[in-house]
């Protein structure tokens, strides 16, 4: 499936420039042992996302400081599929290299409360 949008609502403000996504896998189940052998337990859903954020000319954010505010990812895809993330926080921010040939671009980490 292809992405039609993705945007980063912070505090209100649409954040568009991203050049990667990739949702992290959801897990549903474990394994579990127990006196008698071993068992399978439904778990709540972890969900979570990354992104490369790739700023614009003299664009560049701190992400540091995001810390805190109020965030929602929106995907919409060709076709019209829309998934929502919310009550998203920043887990990891990784600035990328620079060689001077390459763009910078910034790798996120995120986690949500729920995904719809």
């Amino acid at each position: 499936m292809r992405i039609s949008s993705l945007s980063l609502i912070l505090d209100g403000e649409q954040i568009t420039d991203f050049s990667k996504f990739k949702e992290n896998e959801v897990e549903v189940a474990q394994t579990v042992d127990h006196f008698y052998g071993q068992d399978t337990v439904d778990v709540p859903p972890a969900y979570g996302f990354e992104l490369a954020y790739l700023p614009k000319s003299g664009a560049e954010r701190d992400w540091l400081k995001e810390k805190g505010k109020v965030m929602t990812l929106v995907v919409n895809y060709v076709g019209g599929n829309k998934v929502t993330y919310t009550g998203v926080k920043l887990l990891k921010f990784t600035p990328n290299e620079l060689d001077g040939k390459t763009a910078k671009e910034s790798q996120l980490v995120f986690s949500a409360a729920d995904r719809k």
